[in-house]
């Protein structure tokens, strides 16, 4: 079992890195701080950073909280969602 959730906290980096990737070129053009792929971006990297912390603990305690793991690969399938759902909208410029 902790094998899995270290898969399942992998596939939740990737899937975040993945959508991270393919926001920040493109928030030059957001429309600024009311931007939706600016807050979009500031919510990746939270979620990036949250599951780069439960990662690191999985692995340096060796204990595993499947539960966790799951709910952060579920958050990142839905921030991958959203963020290709945003970047098939058009632009929005002040």
């Amino acid at each position: 079992m902790y094998e899995t959730t270290l898969y399942v906290l992998a596939g939740a980096l990737v899937l975040l890195g993945w959508s991270c990737c393919r926001v920040f070129p493109r928030l030059p053009h957001s429309g600024g701080l009311r931007g939706l792929r600016f807050w979009l971006a500031l919510l990746l990297v939270v979620a990036l950073d949250r599951v780069l912390n439960t990662a690191f603990f999985t692995a340096e305690t060796s204990l595993y909280d499947a539960d966790d793991a799951v709910l952060a690969l579920i958050e990142a399938s839905i921030l991958f969602v959203v963020t290709g759902i945003v970047l098939r909208s058009p632009n929005q410029t002040d």
